[in-house]
């Protein structure tokens, strides 16, 4: 049996099947995940969702998407207060976390991402 590659499915025929689909996943999690309290260096308290909020904060300086932007932001949101008063998810995160930095997760090209992102070089376009 031929195998498809997931790029190839949903950039195929039915890719106007997954832009509803996208599009529909987008306005979800963007309404539920702003239903979460805004997180903030002053209302955390764990040393990993500091972090995270900072990241958060250098992310926003560079990326030039709004609709990327709100999508990130919104899952970040959700992300940080589930860490901040979960062990339960705080422990899952951190294992996929730990998982990453062992693996051999490749790192992005440079000059990437294309359009829409204001990183200094060598990663981004920005001076």
């Amino acid at each position: 049996m031929e195998v498809r590659l997931l790029r190839h499915i949903v950039n195929s025929d039915e890719r106007d099947k997954y832009i509803k689909v996208n599009g529909a996943l987008l306005k979800a999690v963007t309404i539920l995940g702003n239903r979460f309290p805004e997180p903030t260096l002053d209302n955390v308290t764990l040393p990993n969702t500091k972090r995270l909020i900072g990241i958060h904060e250098k992310y926003l300086r560079f990326e030039g998407n709004n609709r990327v932007k709100k999508l990130v932001s919104a899952v970040l949101r959700i992300l940080i207060n589930k860490i901040e008063h979960s062990a339960n998810y705080r422990d899952r995160f951190s294992w996929f976390v730990e998982e990453l930095i062992n693996s051999d997760w490749k790192p992005r090209s440079y000059n990437h991402p294309e359009r829409d992102w204001n990183e200094p070089k060598p990663y981004g376009r920005g001076s």
